[in-house]
């Protein structure tokens, strides 16, 4: 790989221009052939990755050098809106369409949609809502929320407006005094929904999820990040939920809390054997515990996880409630 190309991607934010390949000795038909030894990635129309960098970056990383790379190639003044903005923030995009970059008109410019890029055009005065962010002109942090979350579905934008309360616990009044410019748009009353079941304690979009499949089905809505302590007040862990009427918790497993959980060394079956091990602990305390992954919440899945979570909160209800009355 060129090295100055490689420095050019790094200083632009993870992508190349053709323009650049080509001052460099490239020619279309070198870049073409890269792309298909898997050399290169062909990230939009005149814009290139090096596949090595491009492949390792998570899928939010990824969206946001498309979203660079678009913002590159306009000539009027645009700024990052949406779910771009988002992953400028940091925030999470799990669940969202990832394959377009999203800008906002700062100019005269139209609305349209581009390959890979959609201009949108808004009525109201945009212009103080943009900051810098991560060195580019973007939306902030509060109106992206707002944004995302009327354009999404309830569970993708409860999972990104729960990332901006865990990075800004201090949104919650900014989200609210920005609500009224939102108050009629498409999208409104889904978006005032996602805020309003938003908690800055999830912490990760599987726990997001799952929250607004409660939701949905009626299911009681738990207390967050619970701390089981053993006879001793020694902390056993903190699990993602808990029921307190029914003595019960649960936990979200997905690949990405499990390899967030792993310690240094250890494998995934080491890992899972470990959270057994804590599991059997925290049932000694007088607790049932239900576990499911992202599957479990799918469409088709969905009914048959809450009729078991369900059962199984009553039978803690009915087991625990007892021996816990009996001993005081």
């Amino acid at each position: 790989m060129d090295q100055a190309l490689t420095a050019a991607a790094e200083l632009n934010g993870g992508f190349f221009t053709r323009a650049q390949a080509l001052d460099r000795g490239w020619t279309d038909r070198d870049l073409a052939t890269a792309c298909r030894l898997g050399i290169l990635r062909h990230i939009r129309h005149g814009a290139y990755a090096p596949a090595g960098t491009y492949d390792a970056a998570t899928e939010a990383v990824r969206h946001l050098v498309l979203a660079r790379a678009a913002l590159a190639r306009q000539r009027g003044s645009v700024a990052l809106t949406g779910v771009s903005a988002a992953a400028a923030h940091g925030l999470c995009v799990f669940g969202h369409d990832l394959t377009t970059a999203d800008l906002v008109r700062l100019d005269s410019g139209s609305s349209r949609q581009e390959v890979r890029t959609r201009h949108h055009v808004v009525r109201d005065d945009i212009a103080q809502h943009i900051e810098m962010v991560a060195g580019i002109p973007a939306t902030s942090l509060a109106r992206t929320v707002w944004e995302v979350a009327g354009r999404s579905s309830l569970e993708a934008g409860v999972a990104t407006v729960d990332s901006a309360l865990r990075l800004n616990p201090q949104l919650a009044d900014e989200l609210a005094a920005m609500a009224p410019t939102f108050a009629s748009r498409p999208g409104s009353r889904r978006a005032r929904e996602a805020v309003r079941l938003a908690d800055g304690r999830a912490e990760s979009p599987g726990e997001s999820y799952s929250r607004v499949k409660f939701y949905r089905c009626g299911v009681p809505m738990p207390a967050l990040q619970h701390p089981v302590l053993d006879a001793d007040g020694k902390l056993i862990g903190i699990c993602d939920f808990y029921w307190e009427d029914d003595h019960h918790v649960g936990e979200f497993d997905g690949k990405i809390k499990y390899g967030r959980l792993l310690r240094s060394g250890e494998s995934p079956g080491d890992g899972v054997f470990r959270e057994k091990r804590r599991e059997d602990r925290v049932r000694a305390q007088l607790l049932g515990m239900s576990r499911w992954v992202f599957a479990d919440l799918s469409t088709t899945q969905v009914k048959d996880f809450i009729t078991r979570l369900n059962a199984e909160r009553a039978q803690s209800r009915a087991l625990y409630g007892r021996s816990r009355a009996i001993l005081v």
